[in-house]
């Protein structure tokens, strides 16, 4: 393993920590840097973020404000869908796997650059609504193995869901996505254990140190930044599809 990847595996934990956002851009660099197919890097990248999920939940947790009603709710329509999502995965050519996570990446980026409303915050959402956004998010997170809170954490503020509640629910909620995303992928021969593990635990020390930075720099900067990086990464997979 480079120490390119190293270091991206930090500054992904790092964007994890902070803003929910930096699951997206592991699965491109192993692409990338890791020569991987598209395949095997959204398995990887997925048991990877195992290990943020741990540290992410634990983090918030201690602090007190992890919705757990809320998670239980996402949870029951996480589980199954991750699963699903992972097995689809390893059927799917690796050029609709790439162009998928380009798109995703693409519209992460895109969605960073744009003003964020100011919308009300609400108290919560009902059983069903929590069922179908977990759904979505635990399929479309394993399909692509961006962890969770990539997906979550924009859906939650455009439904008007408080911003550290949806942050806080989306750290935890990556622990249902990826182990039940694991147990489909694990049953392919798609993930390298070895090298998701590393680069988990990489990442988690990112996700530790992730709430000191967001506190040094500013957040319409951060954005920025992701925004970027995203495009980037976006672009690169575009040209590498059509390759």
């Amino acid at each position: 393993m480079g120490l390119a990847l190293s270091v991206l595996a930090v500054v992904v934990g790092v964007l994890i920590g902070m803003v929910g956002v930096g699951g997206v851009l592991l699965p491109p660099g192993l692409v990338a840097l890791g020569d991987l197919t598209a395949n095997e890097a959204t398995a990887t990248s997925t048991w990877a973020f195992v290990f943020t999920g741990v540290v992410g939940t634990v983090a918030y947790a201690w602090r007190g404000v992890v919705p757990w009603g809320m998670l239980a709710g996402l949870t029951v329509g996480v589980v199954p869908a991750a699963f699903l999502g992972a097995l689809i995965n390893a059927t799917l050519p690796a050029s609709v796997v790439l162009l998928g996570l380009a798109a995703l990446t693409l519209f992460v980026g895109v969605q960073q650059l744009r003003p964020q409303a100011v919308r009300g915050a609400r108290e919560g959402l009902g059983a069903a609504a929590l069922v179908a956004v977990g759904a979505f998010v635990g399929f479309g997170s394993a399909l692509t193995g961006t962890g969770g809170p990539v997906l979550l954490v924009p859906m939650l503020l455009t439904l008007g869901v408080a911003p550290l509640r949806a942050v806080a629910v989306s750290q935890a909620v990556q622990l249902p996505v990826v182990v039940a995303g694991s147990v489909g992928y694990l049953q392919t021969d798609l993930v390298d254990i070895r090298l998701g593990t590393v680069l988990g635990c990489l990442a988690a020390l990112g996700v530790a140190a992730g709430a000191v930075v967001a506190t040094r720099i500013p957040a319409e900067g951060l954005r920025r930044i992701v925004a970027v990086a995203c495009l980037a990464a976006g672009v690169f997979l575009v040209v590498r599809a059509a390759a």
